[in-house]
């Protein structure tokens, strides 16, 4: 289903501006319990918006509303043997409301393979906005040489809706490698870190790794013989081919592991029967790779999961000062799931002034719980 709703969007915008009034904008409302809710006066469904306009295999490029389903991309591409490389979440894939590409985008998540693939903001080539205003505005193009607003492209990875409703994105794609293999080993996750570490020194075709539960998945891609050979080698390190989780990257990719649905069980002691709680925080760490592993785990076999070489990490922990003194000390950042997203206070200078250009009069109700900032109180400063 195609249907162009861009000049409905802009009669909505506009009239919320006349009445001071603000938008939440909505998709498939996938990643609703990521960040702390956000309230509007009315909702922007961007849901009708919908369509691939325009798909290029052989330039290895796709442009498509903001509103398209994210699997109807994915699906799309996988019929010419062609992929987003850096393997956005669908976080309800099981469901026709999987996320929308707007929200992709728009929320900058990269997969797996983030470190070897790219991430999503490295595939935006074009974005077409209407801003707070009810304008519609052009930004980039469809081929890398084209670099006109790029960066103004670019922008919008990330940013949360914060510099107004992207109507249409145009990606650069990838194709699919030839072959893929898993190999896992057993083996703790400082060993694991270790391992992935003197791994990236050598020229080995590692497109995704993941460490849980006292295992090393590593993830090859390429050619049929690069593959073969680098599967030969790793075996002197423990590593060796495996079938025992065939969808482990596509788990993790849509955030289907099991270790993102756990719950909080314990034992009546009295009874014998299993309580099972509310779930405890779950953070988001990116850490320099070589950072050690937290010492307030206890049981890091259950309570980690490690990806990219160990830069960003999966844990389970409820004491926030313990996990914010962390990752002070290691040079990281962190966020806990479904809580505002943590911004420096230069980071949060920029993003305001960006807002005063793009939605001054903040139309646009977004889940930073940022508002515009006029330019004469920006103070300058570097994220």
């Amino acid at each position: 289903m195609a249907f162009d709703a861009a000049s409905d969007l802009i009669d909505q915008i506009k009239a919320a501006g006349q009445r001071n009034q603000k938008l939440l904008i909505q998709g498939h409302s996938s990643k609703r319990g990521w960040l702390a809710s956000s309230r509007g006066d009315d909702v922007l469904d961007l849901t009708s918006h919908q369509g691939v306009l325009q798909y290029q295999p052989e330039e290895l490029v796709i442009t498509a509303r903001a509103g398209t389903p994210l699997g109807v991309i994915e699906e799309t591409l996988a019929e010419r043997g062609q992929m987003l490389a850096s393997e956005p979440p669908c976080l309800a894939a099981n469901t026709s409301r999987s996320g929308t590409l707007g929200g992709a985008v728009a929320s900058g998540l990269s997969g797996p393979g983030r470190p070897w693939l790219g991430a999503i903001r490295d595939a935006v080539l074009g974005v077409e906005l209407i801003n707070g205003a009810g304008e519609y505005l052009r930004f980039g193009g469809q081929v890398m040489k084209n670099v006109a607003g790029y960066d103004v492209s670019r922008l919008q990875a990330g940013a949360w809706g914060c510099l107004g409703v992207m109507s249409v994105i145009s990606l650069r794609v990838q194709p699919v490698t030839e072959q893929e293999w898993t190999l896992s080993g057993a083996m703790a996750a400082e060993a694991a870190i270790d391992l992935c570490a003197d791994l990236g020194r050598r020229n080995l075709p590692i497109t995704a790794n993941c460490w849980y539960s006292g295992v090393l998945y590593l993830r090859l891609s390429g050619n049929a013989s690069g593959v073969s050979a680098a599967c030969e080698s790793l075996s002197a390190v423990g590593l060796n081919r495996t079938d025992a989780v065939p969808d482990l990257w596509r788990q993790l990719k849509n955030h289907e592991h099991r270790f993102f649905h756990r719950e909080n069980a314990s034992k009546d002691d009295s009874t014998s029967d299993t309580i099972v709680g509310s779930r405890p925080k779950l953070w988001r760490v990116v850490a320099p790779p070589a950072a050690p592993v937290p010492s307030f785990l206890t049981t890091p076999e259950r309570d980690l999961l490690t990806l990219w070489s160990g830069g960003l990490r999966w844990f389970y922990h409820d004491e926030a000062d313990a996990v914010l003194d962390y990752s002070r000390a290691v040079g990281g950042w962190c966020w806990a799931l479904g809580e505002a997203m943590p911004l420096e206070a230069a980071h949060q200078q920029i993003i305001q002034h960006l807002m005063a250009a793009f939605d001054p009069h903040g139309v646009f109700a977004n889940p930073l719980g940022l508002g515009p900032k006029a330019a004469s109180t920006f103070g300058g400063g570097a994220s």
